[in-house]
């Protein structure tokens, strides 16, 4: 997906703007041959910029894209960014990152942190992103033009709601032009009756006689009288492009009939693209645009290997040359053929040859991925119906669009592959399982898994593991339903040779595993290990191991942590990549919690499981869920707060009974049960059982907390604090605070001796 270079004459965009571009969006395309000047409609575009919104509204063929290329090329000196949107586009973040990558050609510090918070908050564009994009623009002074040119290929509900927030916080330097063949839901009226937009409709693209007649001339047709120009407007309402079908088509001879026979309603324009046109062409000719069809866009080298054969590109050039509905961009390199005609003639292909229609998408899969350009790779992958390509490209680039907030384009891709061979495709099932996992639906996942599981196990995916392995390191990731079949998973895993990145992710699923096992001591040796195998590039599955090593060292009271230095980076990198929320981010969030809860910082712990809880209850039931109420439950019981510490063992427990193998969830929870239940214990000389909230007083007070932090902790009084240390020393016949916690402590343990005790609910 990488590209080479920018539009001609434009800023190269620096590498941080470049990645996940495709540059020809950012090109506007070269006037076609015969193209009239328009100077009244170039002016009018000029008088929107002070205004919020400039709109260019007219059915297709009516030269919008035209005349705003026009507009490019004559206003020399003001910066331009023009983004040619499709419906790939719909995709938020693929859209602004095109926005950010068309701004940035022209203002230098665009894209240096915009793009940064895009990947970060892929779900917050209005409010993350927009902010930043805001800031950086507003370092310069200067005009700038931002054109949306076939907005209505992309128009969602969402990406309004966006364009508007753009339109109405933007600095004012900065002018929006929206090019479409539909108004857009963005406030128009409104925008109308205050006296902030500027539009330019079909009425005024028609174009009248004497611009019909420099039109005509334009393109080499002479001898048409007033009359004929006349007629000709008439019977074309002077829509642009049958007038172009026109010039094309009108005989020299007989002109009075071809006139009368010419219309300029939609159905008929498309038959006479359709008949007409073709039958007046070479064969050779006819035969080339016919098969390019299926090419949104196109150069000499891919249109060779999609007709394999030779010299397209001269073919190109004389087919431009002679304007038969072929346009060039500004570099000169890359074609397009006029929207109706591509629509048009695509139709007859379908029609004569539907065969040839999968066939010639699969040839420009190919070569785009010999370029590199994975994404349309993948779109012509899936138009060609080849499933085996398409889920090699799709599980190619997963890392790669995950990283930089874009995993929405996966989840298009999965759905649009959705006839049976595709849905029942093993090796596709691989990366769906992946996507549920990403969704934190880990029943969608398992189910994906199972799939997968029916096929040839050695068959080898795009990244050159065998499916069978990818499944196993699937499973042991996300197999948290049950865990002995996740842990077996892993072993399976884990015993193959695999380059580390992947040894480790086997690692990290067994060490899993192991701590929802009990097997303290065993998950914290296997997570060391895995977390030494797994680079940054993979945060993901390093969260995985890093998170659960927090938590096993947490259950285990290990005197040194090596989990804790770790979490806020390995959080940092999932944050930057959009996967915060994801099952890995979640258990790096709890790890972070129990991090909290041992500083003695038992609030912002028990916030932390609150809110992780929340996000992991929006998806279906599993171990994560049930142990983040247990370590909620832990925690609220050392704060004082029986109820909640209840409540929260008793959700557990319901997600507990469901799991077929929930490892020792929910011995566990029975332990913390019984604490909860049972007296602490009694002074041995004094025989009077201490409160819940003198309990928690004297926890906080062993952690070092001072009075009146202890008073905040627990949101009670300073006074109030020092009225249950008085009780508890009386209960415990203390006579310092020093010696109430160490009596204290020897109650609360009561570990058998030679044991470390547990201080998390592992």
């Amino acid at each position: 997906m990488a590209v080479d270079a920018g539009p001609p004459g434009g800023r190269r965009p620096s590498d941080h703007v470049r990645v996940g571009l495709i540059a020809t969006k950012l090109v506007p395309p070269r006037l076609p041959r015969g193209s009239v000047g328009r100077p009244q409609l170039l002016a009018r575009l000029r008088t929107g910029r002070r205004r919020v919104l400039t709109l260019v509204s007219a059915p297709a063929g009516f030269g919008k894209t035209t005349m705003l290329a026009e507009w490019v090329t004559t206003d020399s000196g003001t910066p331009f960014a023009w983004v040619a949107l499709d419906r790939g586009d719909a995709e938020p973040v693929r859209l602004w990152t095109h926005v950010i990558a068309a701004l940035a050609q022209s203002e230098p510090e665009v894209g240096n942190r915009s793009l940064v918070a895009l990947r970060t908050d892929p779900d917050r564009i209005t409010d993350a992103v927009l902010p930043v994009l805001f800031d950086e623009l507003s370092e310069a002074d200067t005009s700038v033009v931002l054109i949306l040119d076939d907005y209505h290929l992309a128009e969602t509900i969402e990406l309004n709601a966006q364009v508007e927030a753009f339109l109405r916080y933007r600095p004012v330097r900065v002018q929006v032009v929206v090019a479409t063949r539909a108004d857009p839901a963005l406030g128009v009226a409104r925008l109308r009756a205050s006296g902030e937009l500027v539009e330019v409709r079909a009425d005024s693209l028609r174009f009248d006689v004497s611009e019909l007649s420099r039109f005509f001339e334009g393109l080499g047709v002479t001898g048409l009288t007033d009359a004929d120009e006349t007629r000709l407007a008439e019977r074309t309402g002077g829509w642009p492009a049958p007038l172009r079908l026109a010039a094309l088509l009108i005989p020299n001879r007989d002109r009075d009939a071809f006139i009368d026979s010419f219309t300029g309603a939609t159905r008929q324009v498309v038959d006479y693209l359709a008949r007409d046109v073709l039958d007046l062409l070479e064969p050779a000719t006819r035969e080339f645009l016919l098969q390019v069809s299926v090419l949104g866009r196109m150069n000499g080298p891919l249109c060779d290997a999609v007709l394999d054969t030779s010299g397209s590109g001269a073919v190109l050039a004389d087919l431009e040359r002679s304007n038969l509905f072929v346009s060039v961009d500004a570099a000169g390199e890359w074609y397009r053929q006029h929207q109706l005609f591509a629509e048009a003639l695509h139709l007859e292909l379908a029609r004569t040859r539907p065969e040839h229609v999968p066939m010639l998408h699969g040839r420009a899969a190919d070569w785009f991925a010999g370029i590199g350009e994975l994404e349309t790779a993948t779109e012509h992958a899936i138009a060609a119906r080849d499933v085996r390509l398409a889920s090699h490209l799709i599980a190619s680039q997963m890392v790669l669009l995950a990283s930089i907030g874009r995993f929405a384009t996966v989840r298009r891709w999965l759905s649009t592959l959705s006839w049976p061979e595709a849905e029942l495709d093993p090796e596709l099932a691989v990366v769906r399982a992946t996507a549920a996992y990403m969704d934190n639906n880990i029943e969608q996942a398992l189910r994906h898994l199972a799939l997968a599981r029916t096929g040839t196990p050695d068959l080898v995916d795009a990244a050159g593991l065998r499916v069978g392995l990818r499944a196993d390191l699937l499973e042991g990731l996300l197999g948290v339903t049950d865990v002995g079949r996740a842990e077996a998973a892993a072993r399976r895993a884990a015993r193959e040779e695999t380059p580390p990145p992947y040894g480790g992710a086997a690692l990290a699923g067994l060490g899993q595993a192991l701590y929802f096992q009990g097997r303290i001591d065993e998950a914290v040796q296997t997570l060391r290990q895995a977390v030494t195998l797994i680079p940054d590039a993979n945060p993901i599955i390093l969260a995985v191991g890093v998170g659960n090593l927090g938590l096993a060292e947490s259950a285990a009271a290990t005197p040194t942590s090596h989990a804790d230095s770790m979490l806020d980076r390995v959080f940092a990198l999932l944050t930057s990549i959009g996967a915060d929320r994801t099952p890995a981010g979640l258990t790096v969030q709890l790890a972070l919690g129990e991090r909290d809860r041992r500083a003695g910082d038992l609030r912002a712990a028990a916030a932390r499981f609150q809110r992780t809880i929340g996000l992991l209850e929006a998806a279906s039931g599993s171990a994560w869920l049930a142990n983040a109420h247990l370590l909620l439950a832990a925690v609220t019981r050392e704060l004082g707060d029986p109820v909640t510490s209840l409540t929260a063992l008793d959700r557990a427990d319901v997600i507990l009974d469901r799991l077929p193998d929930p490892g020792d969830l929910p011995a566990r929870s029975r332990r913390l049960r019984a604490l909860l239940t049972t007296p602490l214990g009694h002074a041995s000389e004094f025989g009077e059982q201490l409160s819940d909230r003198e309990t928690a007083v004297l926890r906080l007070a062993a952690e070092g907390l001072t009075q009146r932090q202890v008073a905040e902790q627990l949101f009670i009084s300073y006074n109030t604090v020092k009225s249950h240390l008085k009780a508890s020393y009386r209960k415990l016949g203390a006579t310092s605070r020093a010696e109430a916690v160490t009596r204290f402590g020897a109650l609360e343990r009561g570990d058998t001796p030679g044991e470390p005790a547990r201080h998390s609910p592992g």
